[in-house]
């Protein structure tokens, strides 16, 4: 069959070729491991005629090599390698630069708003360097954003800081209006009334640390319209709250109809002499000493200070540093019967220090005899703990001096605004003062006054006299001298009292700049040719006191100075002489 044919030549065929590739490939692997292969000759087939199927005919033998194969080594690949992209540095910011001021004033407040009504949160002494963080342009001037060394940040009046040469300074956005904290009575005791005035009828009287809420102000933004917690409402004189609160957020309330008017209140009229007569004081063993309030810190080039009362300017103006100043000073003292000064005293290390060892030296050998008003704990960075050191520095250096002020045998140191002492967490201010004593003198060897009208301070203090007999809602209030002296008294017969007499005040230009005083309307209380001062003593001496207190030898930033002046000559010394010469024979 033609078909079976073809089919078993091509299966011949195929062996063949296979065959052939076969001994191709031994002969090359004999020939690569160097034998010489053995020809064999392929039988010649012959073919046969007999049919054989496909599926009969025999595969051709695999071949067996005369060799084994080299193993080959494994092949492992070589991983690649993804590589470390470079990083990126980080620029280096450009350092923003910082530039710095020097506090100009004696005192400035850093308020937490630049605004001249909102909250103080610290006051800066003179030359105190702080960091300029921004600036903002008010109405009245620029303010400044400072952070201080301690990191407190707030606002200053750009007018009381120099910034270094070259300072840049960058514009602030304004700051939102803060929301004010609710005010309190800072007083020991403030009148609510019903309309605002002192002329309108009493309601009741607020005592200190009282919340206040005003919710309306007069026309003359002097008072305000508020309520307490406990609903009590009426009108209070602003300057006796604290924080002040923000006028232009109040509207103007109407007041009611002002009551009819009675006669002024005069300026009592020199009183016949006789409290030349009046009864002993209660320590009839005490000295009758007339002391006068000092202040020694003026500049010789500050007299022309937009805050110095009424343009005046001492008859010889002097540099408070300078001790032929001071000498001069005690010499003028004395000559007008007072028997010494207290001299206001802020700390150790402080001008006033260097200033009251200046003043004890310039007193040795003369029957003059001083101490200090105490004011380190109300001076900015106070704590209890620099307040007791303070003391200890005082004690230790002055109280031995033959010319410092002692009642029988005491040391005698006048304390200020003791309300304002540093307190811990629920503590009072007495509990404060208290601790403070206990570590300074728990024996009682001194004898401690202190500032106000609080008789309760009388569990730790001595005694009690008031600075400031003047006030813009009270004009005459030191007619009240008998009713204090009784408060103190009751205290026990062990308590001095000190009268205050003064020949008047004026503190209009004192807004000028900042200072540590609390916050009170300026007024003036005019000296009415010396009859002011001449009734401040009548009712002191009204009172009997233990001593008497004259505010003041040279305070002129509250005008009520007594040394010779270009307005007044030596009219205050002469008549600080007769009241002194009545006070020391009665």
């Amino acid at each position: 069959m033609p078909r079976s044919r073809v089919q078993q030549r091509l299966h011949t065929c195929s062996s063949l070729t296979l065959a052939f590739i076969l001994a191709g490939v031994a002969l090359t692997l004999f020939l690569i491991g160097g034998r010489k292969p053995e020809i064999a000759q392929a039988p010649t087939p012959t073919p046969t005629p007999t049919f054989i199927s496909r599926e009969a005919l025999p595969l051709a033998p695999t071949p067996t090599l005369p060799f084994t194969l080299p193993e080959l080594p494994t092949f492992t690949p070589t991983p690649t390698i993804t590589p470390t992209p470079t990083a990126t540095p980080t620029p280096t910011p450009t350092p923003i630069p910082t530039y710095v001021a020097k506090v100009t004033a004696e005192l400035v407040n850093l308020r937490s708003f630049p605004d001249a009504e909102s909250e103080v949160l610290a006051i800066l002494p003179r030359d105190e360097d702080v960091e300029l963080v921004g600036k903002l342009a008010g109405p009245d001037g620029d303010w400044l954003r400072v952070r201080t060394r301690e990191g407190l940040e707030g606002w200053i009046f750009a007018e009381f800081l120099e910034p270094e040469p070259g300072a840049v300074v960058a514009v602030l956005t304004p700051p939102p209006t803060p929301t004010p904290s609710p005010p309190h009575v800072i007083v020991e005791l403030a009148n609510l009334r019903a309309g605002p005035g002192p002329a309108y009828d009493l309601i009741t009287m607020l005592p200190r640390d009282t919340l206040f809420v005003p919710t309306a102000r007069d026309a003359t933004d002097a008072w305000v319209f508020g309520a307490t917690p406990e609903g009590e409402q009426g009108w209070l004189f602003l300057q006796l709250l604290s924080p002040v609160p923000y006028l232009n957020s109040l509207p103007v309330r109407t007041p009611p109809p002002t009551p009819t008017p009675g006669p002024e209140t005069p300026t009592p009229a020199a009183a016949a002499p006789a409290y030349r007569a009046a009864p002993a004081a209660a320590h009839p063993s005490a000295p009758r000493l007339v002391l006068a309030n000092y202040f020694a810190w003026y500049d010789g080039d500050g007299w022309d200070a937009c805050n110095i009362s009424a343009g005046d300017r001492p008859l010889q103006p002097y540099h408070s540093d300078d001790p032929a100043a001071i000498a001069q000073h005690v010499n003028q003292a004395l000559g007008a019967g007072v028997d010494g000064f207290t001299l206001q005293w802020v700390g150790p290390g402080n001008r006033t220090d260097r200033n009251f060892a200046t003043l004890l030296s310039q007193s040795a050998g003369k029957p003059f005899f001083s101490t200090v008003v105490f004011l380190r704990h109300i001076w900015p960075g106070a704590t209890q703990a620099n307040t007791v050191e303070a003391i200890r520095h005082l004690m230790a250096n002055y109280a031995g001096h033959p010319n410092f002020l002692r009642i029988q045998g005491r040391p005698v140191i006048f304390f200020t605004d003791v309300y304002r002492v540093p307190r811990a967490a629920g503590q009072s201010a007495q509990d404060a003062w208290a601790g403070i004593r206990g570590q300074v003198d728990p024996h009682r060897q001194a004898i401690w006054i202190a500032e106000g009208l609080d008789p309760s301070f009388l569990s730790v203090f001595d005694g009690l006299w008031v600075y400031k007999i003047f006030h813009a809602a009270y004009p005459n209030d030191y007619l009240k001298a008998s009713a204090w002296a009784a408060r103190t008294r009751a205290r026990g017969a062990d308590k001095l009292w000190i009268a205050t007499i003064s020949p008047g005040w004026d503190d209009t230009r004192a807004g000028c700049r900042p200072d540590i005083r609390v916050p009170s309307a300026p007024f003036v209380k005019p000296r009415k040719d010396g009859a002011t001062y001449r009734a401040t003593f009548d009712a002191a001496m009204g009172s009997h006191p233990d001593l008497l207190w004259v505010n003041s030898f040279n305070e002129w930033v509250e005008g009520t100075y007594i040394e010779p002046s270009r307005f007044y000559g030596d009219v205050y010394l002469n008549l600080t002489r007769e009241f002194a010469a009545a006070f020391h024979s009665r």
